[in-house]
């Protein structure tokens, strides 16, 4: 007979999991951990010594802002080194070519020998081969000055500095970590029962722990297989989060699936 109960209650709650029921997660809770929608860690692409953070661990940023800048000085020497030897192998570009137009001009009187005017010719692509050589440099060097900022991808908030001002940094080194919080994806776990029975945008209303307030959602992903370990697979619920009413990191409860207004 206690078999028989026990058998009866565990089909009752798989089939409270199924859409278009009403089941008590208050009884059973599901939690809910909320995640930024994106996040990175940012990297120098160029070795230097870090003169400023403009934004600190917490502040929010815009995208496109300078989070930190290098020490810029040796690139920007560089950067005009190579302008200043893209102007040099104009000046000789026109210097060659006004030589091989004079040369032309003599070998058509009979003034000039005809391999004058082939080494003039030669002289002439030479120097723009080496003019295109100076406008690559010049274009390396402005990357290299570019690279002294490092801009924001998107907009959010500063998670982590990984490093402190003053310090020398390499090529790849990461330097800071970023999220994008201004929408944040409640990760949970539902019964492998209903997972033919959610879909994509399907409303999800979570309770937050910590604040009390009570969000709806979308269904933003959905796994693809369930764990047979737990009978339970993943759901990430798409919530709006401009106002930064939540933060990263925050738990919840489940409180229904289906119904209200899910974006």
């Amino acid at each position: 007979m206690i078999r028989k109960l026990t058998i009866l209650l565990a089909s009752l709650l798989t089939a409270g999991a199924v859409a278009g029921a009403d089941p008590d997660y208050n009884s059973l809770p599901v939690k809910a951990v909320l995640f930024p929608i994106r996040e990175a860690t940012l990297s120098t692409m160029i070795d230097g010594m870090i003169a400023q953070y403009n934004f600190r661990a917490g502040e929010r940023f815009r995208k496109n802002d300078v989070l930190l800048t290098l020490d810029d000085r040796k690139y920007r020497n560089e950067f005009n080194r190579a302008e200043s030897q893209v102007r040099e192998t104009a000046l000789n570009v026109d210097f060659t070519k006004q030589k091989l137009a004079d040369n032309e001009r003599l070998f058509k009187n009979d003034l000039q020998s005809e391999i004058e005017v082939i080494r003039a010719k030669f002289d002439y692509n030479v120097a723009l081969e080496r003019q295109q050589a100076a406008k690559i440099s010049r274009d390396d060097a402005a990357l290299h000055l570019l690279f002294c900022s490092i801009r924001a991808p998107f907009d959010g908030t500063v998670e982590k500095m990984l490093t402190r001002e003053f310090e020398m940094v390499r090529s790849g080194q990461p330097v800071l970590a970023i999220i994008d919080d201004n929408q944040l994806l409640a990760v949970m776990n539902l019964p492998s029962a209903s997972l033919t029975k959610v879909s994509i945008g399907m409303p999800v209303t979570v309770r937050i722990t910590e604040n009390g307030k009570t969000v709806t959602g979308g269904i933003y992903e959905i796994a693809s297989r369930a764990d047979h370990r737990s009978e339970t697979f993943e759901i990430k619920v798409l919530i709006d989060n401009r106002q930064h009413i939540f933060k990263a990191g925050m738990s919840g409860v489940l409180v229904k699936v289906g119904g209200g207004n899910g974006k």
